[in-house]
Order: structure tokens, then sequence, then C-alpha cells
């Protein structure tokens, strides 16, 4: 199925999307508008080299997954029609330039597309009838990892990636709690995803052979959307620990966690630039509607 041509509705959409101002202001905890709209723009994640930023947000009729550059409007990059809300995550394939997402089928079930970075046919991968959140390439980007509802609860799954047949994944980690948003670790040493235990969630690591899952982040608060530094050992996630939702940044053992952005609203949605070492995250501390729009802030000393 080819990416449906932009109508002129659609563009009148993006354009409320506007680009950083010329004179930014610079929020208390450092913090600097990156990106705003009239709607909740999350669910981020950086293209390999860090220059596009991908984004979920409402766009024509649907959530579908957006591409921006910091200077020029977001454009669609994979405008299905359906619902792309669950967003890219550790998505993106450097040596095979294709962005792999999910859509909500009208039956509530799911399906894995594939799309090219540069804009292209969309490939339906996965549609099993059942529902399939987050998938992410592996570190040598011939297989997806991704999460799979199955008995009750979300559990990591993966298959082997054939764009000539429809794939069919296979249990790989599946403890008795929700298992979301994996990703690879740059070295391709470690997988790193958040459990959900229904009343929080800790951040865990599991080895790309499923050996030694265990957890880093685990307390009583809610440690959630996690996403790999530029570096192997450090990464970010979200959390209310102090509070309400901040970004966070933690090395692999736990012993250093580090808090990034301090304000009254929710931070959410950490992706930390693999080309430039700064992170960009969402916020709704501009007016505090759940209207999120995203902000840029630099990294601290680590």
């Amino acid at each position: 199925m080819k990416i449906p041509a932009f109508l002129s509705i659609l563009i009148a959409i993006l354009i409320s999307c506007g680009n950083n101002p010329a004179e930014p202001e610079e929020w208390p905890d450092g913090a600097y508008l990156y990106l705003s709209s009239v709607y909740a723009d999350t669910a981020l994640s950086w293209s390999p080299g860090g220059s596009i930023l991908l984004l979920s947000s409402f766009v024509y009729t649907s959530y579908c997954i957006l591409g921006f550059d910091g200077i020029t409007d977001p454009i669609p990059v994979a405008a299905s029609d359906m619902n792309e809300s669950s967003g890219p995550n550790g998505c993106w394939s450097g040596d095979q330039g294709l962005i792999v997402y999910t859509t909500y089928n009208t039956d509530s079930t799911s399906t894995v597309r594939t799309v090219p970075g540069n804009l292209g046919a969309l490939l339906v991968v996965i549609n099993d009838g059942r529902n399939h959140l987050h998938p992410t390439w592996t570190a040598d980007e011939d297989s997806l990892l991704l999460c799979t509802y199955e008995n009750d609860h979300w559990g990591l799954w993966k298959t082997e990636y054939n764009e000539d047949s429809l794939l069919t994944p296979t249990e790989f980690f599946a403890p008795q709690y929700d298992c979301l948003r994996p990703s690879y670790s740059p070295d391709d040493q470690w997988i790193l995803f958040e459990l959900s235990h229904g009343s929080h969630s800790d951040i865990w690591l599991i080895r790309p052979d499923g050996s030694d899952p265990h957890a880093v982040i685990e307390d009583s608060h809610d440690n959630i959307h996690p996403c790999w530094g530029p570096e192997d050992d450090w990464f970010a996630f979200s959390s209310n620990r102090s509070g309400n939702y901040e970004i966070w940044i933690s090395n692999l053992d736990g012993s250093s966690v580090i808090k990034v952005t301090d304000d009254p609203e929710d931070d959410i949605y950490p992706a930390w630039n693999p080309g430039y070492g700064w992170l960009v995250f969402s916020s709704n501390r501009v007016n505090g509607d759940g209207n999120y729009d995203i902000f840029s802030i630099d990294a601290p000393a680590y």
C-alpha cells in the first residue's frame, strides 16, 4: 500500500506544528521548547544518526508517525489512516533504512508494518490476529523484537525478518507481567525494557540470548519509557519518584541515577540523541492541559 497523497487539510494541520522560535525561552530546569502543535506529540524516537526525530501525533483523521528535522515542518512518514499512536521505539534500521511500527485495526487487533525512512511503500510484515506493540530491530538488524499480547499479558516475542513473507513471532521472554518498549543497546549486549506489575513499573535488562533477566530500576514508583543513551552503559527513563513524572538517566547497575528535568508538570517519552548527546521529551508544561509538546534539554554530567 502506498502512502496517500498529502491533502490540503493535512498540510494545514502540519503548518500548525511550529519550528523552534527564533529566541526560544529557557525553562528554569534548562529545557527549551523544541516542537509544539495543537495535538499531543508523544512516543519519540531518533533516526540512527540523530538527524530526524520521529513522533506520533494526530494528523487528518488518525494518529500517525511524523518525521521532524528541527528545521522544516514535520511530515507524515507512515500515514496509513490507521491508529499509529503507539509510536516508534528503537525502530529505525540504519542499514536497511526501514522504520518498523504498529497500527491498530478496527477489530482492536494490530499489524506490524515497515516503511522506508526516505518515504515509500508501506509493507505489512505481521498480521496474525493478535495484538502487538513496540517492535524494534535487533542490533544486527536481521530480526524483530516486539511485545505480543498472549495469556493476558504482554511478553517479548521475536522473529527473523523476511520482507517477502509474513512473519511469525515466537515467545522470547514472557513472565506473568507486562513487558513493554524493548530496545537493544548500541553494543548488542543488552535489551532494555519496561516491566509493569500493574501498580507500578520497573526498568529491566535481559541478554539477547534470553539469559540474566533482572531489574535495574526497581521500587514502588512508576519507572517507564526507557531508552538507550549514545553510550552502551547509560539509559534514560521517566519516573514519578519525585512526585510527578520527570526525566532521569541511570547507569546499567542503577548505582547512579541522575535527575534531568524538574518541572511541576509531567515529562515523559525521553529520546536521547545518538549523534549529539542531548535529549528530547514530551511534556504538558506549557499549559498543563494534557496537550504534550516536545522539549529539548542537555544531558547532565555523568
